[in-house]
């Protein structure tokens, strides 16, 4: 009870020390309108108005609406999560996570918990991402609402990006037995009940090996696809041809074709060892994805941009191209994904995210 009571009085601390965190805030939220709440219809049109002023962006009102119920010591979690979706929106993603995570302790909401995997995706940091999404897959698959599936969904699909099957099957099982469910949803796949620890061990050796005949891994286009580099001299050539590249030189058909002849793991590893910008890495990615592409090499071209999408996740371009290739390839389901990633979107990309709606199984 002890403890209980300090956890209390730590929250509480942190609550009465918000005006002088947002004070400190980026945005400078001066002269704040902290107003006395005394009687329940205060509290009532309290929360309203903060509701409102969220939909209408009015970010600062509505802190000040929350400073005053806080103030009056109502610290409830739905309150915390409105701090850590103010945050969130305005990009301050470190005391968004701090919030949300405070959320969370008061309730444990998976809705919550499914935030804070947006808040660490957002701010790059997938590795935290992936474990949180993976805590939470750890329920039945029937609790979650069909808007929390679309959001886990979206989520999974950047694990997907940046992890391989064989490494999401070992790090993160509750994900692989999500991604399994969703590629056999049309057979005879039976839901489990209930999915604990135990059965995570045992997952790595039943995974439906339909999935990996049909899927080519980023591994089986590193041993399988043409040549690695024969000697010194022929990987001397291919840094001088990418270099060229990176520093925005023209290079001709000739060197092109020299380079997509080798493997595309051998020329990533090259493209991370140029000393240039990450932009400039993103862009070289592009280009030799782009040449694959031409040559009908889809799955290496996948690979490429992959790689690029680690380095930025949020690029218009990678996300562009990634969900065309999936489209071509009758993907809808990945490609819409992309095409609803990216902020920028043009009239072409819009027909054929809604071709990927107008198609959906």
């Amino acid at each position: 009870m002890k403890k209980k009571r300090n956890n209390k009085k730590n929250v509480m601390s942190k609550c009465n020390d918000v005006k002088n965190i947002i004070s400190n805030d980026t945005n400078k939220m001066n002269d704040l309108n902290v107003e006395s709440i005394k009687t329940q219809e205060d509290i009532n049109r309290c929360r309203t108005e903060i509701i409102e002023l969220k939909k209408e962006r009015k970010y600062n009102a509505a802190m000040e609406k929350i400073i005053s119920l806080f103030n009056a010591g109502h610290t409830d979690a739905d309150l915390m999560l409105d701090l850590a979706q103010i945050y969130y929106n305005t990009q301050d993603y470190m005391r968004a996570e701090s919030w949300a995570r405070n959320s969370y302790n008061k309730d444990g909401s998976i809705d919550t918990l499914i935030f804070l995997a947006k808040i660490y995706s957002s701010d790059d940091k997938m590795e935290n991402m992936a474990e949180i999404l993976n805590k939470i897959l750890k329920n039945n698959y029937n609790v979650f609402s069909d808007e929390q599936k679309k959001v886990i969904d979206d989520l999974i699909f950047y694990v997907e990006l940046i992890y391989e099957l064989d490494e999401i099957n070992k790090k993160f099982p509750n994900i692989a037995k999500w991604m399994n469910r969703n590629d056999a949803i049309d057979g005879d796949f039976e839901e489990p009940e209930v999915i604990d620890n135990k059965e995570d061990g045992s997952f790595n050796d039943s995974i439906n090996n339909e999935q990996q005949d049909e899927c080519r891994t980023d591994k089986d286009i590193e041993e399988n696809i043409t040549e690695s580099f024969s000697n010194d001299e022929s990987e001397k050539k291919v840094n001088d041809i990418l270099l060229k590249l990176a520093n925005g030189e023209s290079i001709s058909d000739e060197e092109i074709d020299y380079l997509i002849q080798y493997n595309a793991s051998g020329l990533l590893e090259a493209i991370d060892s140029l000393s240039v910008s990450l932009n400039k890495k993103i862009l070289t990615d592009n280009f030799i994805a782009a040449a694959y592409y031409e040559k009908g090499k889809s799955d290496e071209a996948i690979f490429l941009l992959k790689a690029a999408l680690n380095i930025d996740d949020q690029n218009d371009l990678i996300l562009k191209n990634i969900g065309f290739i999936f489209f071509e390839q009758g993907d809808k389901k990945r490609a819409k994904i992309a095409f609803q990633a990216v902020q920028n979107k043009d009239f072409m990309l819009c027909d054929l995210l809604k071709k990927c709606c107008d198609d959906r199984i």
